[in-house]
């Protein structure tokens, strides 16, 4: 098992023993919602910020029948009561502190959560642990749901990740910091402390020099982090791993965690794998890895993610599941939720942001994604970024909406244009679309074109330019369909 991506509730997956046999994971790294009751949107880019983007999701909780039926499965078993317990304690605190409804989002996360941790301990290995990537919101109640189901005997360490950020408090102190619940499996857990290694500060060496103080020797210049990590900061906006994608982590936080937990081919799992974060730190450090995110947009994010910065991966590399993979399941997608197509569709065509939302008509103002790209002719030439409008029909292309695409590009002052729909529409596509073309080293291209969901299938992209411009000023070329 390596390389594979699940665009699913990872609650399925978990539960799925042929897709996790029991102990097959060596490492758990979760970054699931805080229940910091806000909602978080995809990532969105350049000119198209006055259009309302989509939400990535929701981090609001209510109290339903399907969390109703989940406190029941816990209570009914003998070593999941204590769960149940806990759950009910903070309902009990909720309805205590005078919060009534609008509070019940705590104990509807919590029981959640614990449905979903379960059968984490059941994937991991003997010698596997788990780090839940969580904030003060909730972790002091996640911390019992973990010794609960993990056994408080197998708590490791409760890390505080200190970053600096903007933005100050006037009423409290200011909020900067992330809480990470390490957790082994078992007293057989791995952890390799050397590879991890920090280096000592300049004041520590120095008293190293005095014979009379030292408790180091002057050779000793590196020790293992202490359980508050504040040398590794928030990404900044200006980041050049940055996405755009809400609470993506840095990938050296990641990169510290499977150094310190696991070995070179073992296997990691994110259950909420968001962007890709550490699917990246795994396949960098040569781990292999398997993610899962309810998100179809998600999941095309993190492949093209990683072709993109892993040169000699192909697309037939990474498997996606829970996507569709030929005519029938697009075709299935796209009539039972054209959203959810919208977002695969934009996903895999390496879209860097969405700006629709269900509901909203009109909403996307004729942009469903927009696609970066960049044009260059010549050494004398200044390299010019652009991007490119992606709008996606799940049904039947009128000539109205051809024109319209058209229309849209001009009003956003886009380069290009792109219509995904399914073949059989291609030629009102091909009849209605303006004819006009732009050009640099690399060829000639149109200004809106239509793009069949066969060729997205097969992995062909649309005809623009091989090169993509990075925030850092460096050019790179476009993977994900080569």
């Amino acid at each position: 098992m390596n390389r594979i991506l699940y665009a699913d509730d990872c609650l399925n997956v978990l539960n799925n023993e042929l897709a996790l046999p029991a102990g097959s994971v060596d490492l758990i790294y979760l970054d699931p919602p805080f229940n910091s009751k806000s909602n978080y949107n995809l990532p969105f880019k350049d000119r198209c910020r006055n259009i309302k983007p989509v939400e990535a999701f929701k981090d609001t909780w209510t109290w339903e029948e399907k969390e109703e039926e989940f406190l029941e499965i816990l209570d009914s078993g003998f070593d999941t009561r204590p769960l149940a317990n806990i759950i009910r304690l903070s309902q009990n605190l909720t309805e205590k502190s005078g919060g009534g409804t609008s509070q019940v989002s705590t104990p509807a996360y919590l029981v959640n959560m614990a449905i979903r941790l379960i059968p984490m301990r059941r994937v991991l290995s003997e010698t596997g642990s788990i780090y839940l990537h969580c904030d003060p919101t909730a972790s002091h109640y996640l911390k019992l749901i973990m010794d609960a189901i993990f056994g408080f005997q197998n708590f490791l360490n409760e890390i505080v990740w200190h970053y600096q950020t903007g933005g100050a408090g006037k009423r409290w102190y200011s909020k900067k910091h992330d809480v990470i619940l390490f957790y082994a499996k078992t007293e057989k857990y791995l952890f390799n402390p050397n590879a991890v290694l920090v280096h000592r500060t300049d004041k520590a060496l120095a008293r190293a020099e005095n014979p009379k103080g030292a408790r180091i020797s002057i050779e000793n210049t590196n020790k293992l982090p202490m359980d508050v990590w504040a040398d590794i900061q928030a990404l900044n906006p200006m980041a050049t791993e940055r996405l755009g994608y809400p609470t993506q982590k840095p990938v050296s936080l990641l990169e510290r965690i499977i150094k310190a937990s696991s070995n070179e081919n073992d296997l990691i799992l994110d259950p909420f794998c968001g962007c890709g974060t550490t699917v990246h730190a795994a396949e960098k450090l040569k781990r292999r890895w398997i993610g899962i995110d309810i998100s179809t947009f998600s999941i095309g994010l993190i492949k093209e993610r990683i072709l993109n910065n892993f040169q000699f991966l192909v697309p037939k590399d990474i498997e996606s599941r829970g996507t569709p993979y030929n005519l029938t399941t697009a075709r299935k997608l796209a009539n039972q939720d054209p959203f959810e197509f919208e977002k695969w569709a934009c996903g895999t065509i390496g879209a860097h942001g969405m700006y629709h939302n269900p509901g909203d008509r009109g909403a996307d103002k004729g942009v469903d994604g927009v696609l970066n790209f960049a044009t260059f002719n010549g050494l004398e030439e200044k390299v010019e970024k652009h991007y490119a409008i992606i709008q996606v029909k799940a049904g039947r292309v009128t000539p109205d909406s051809v024109r319209a695409l058209t229309h849209t590009v001009e009003q956003f002052d886009a380069r290009a244009g792109i219509l995904v729909c399914f073949d059989k529409y291609m030629s009102t596509v091909e009849n209605n679309r303006k004819k006009d073309t732009y050009s640099d080293l690399t060829g000639t291209y149109p200004v809106i074109q239509g793009f069949s969901v066969e060729k997205l299938l097969a992995k062909e992209r649309p005809q623009l330019p091989p090169l993509v411009l990075r925030e850092d000023g460096k050019l790179e070329g476009l993977s994900l369909f080569n």
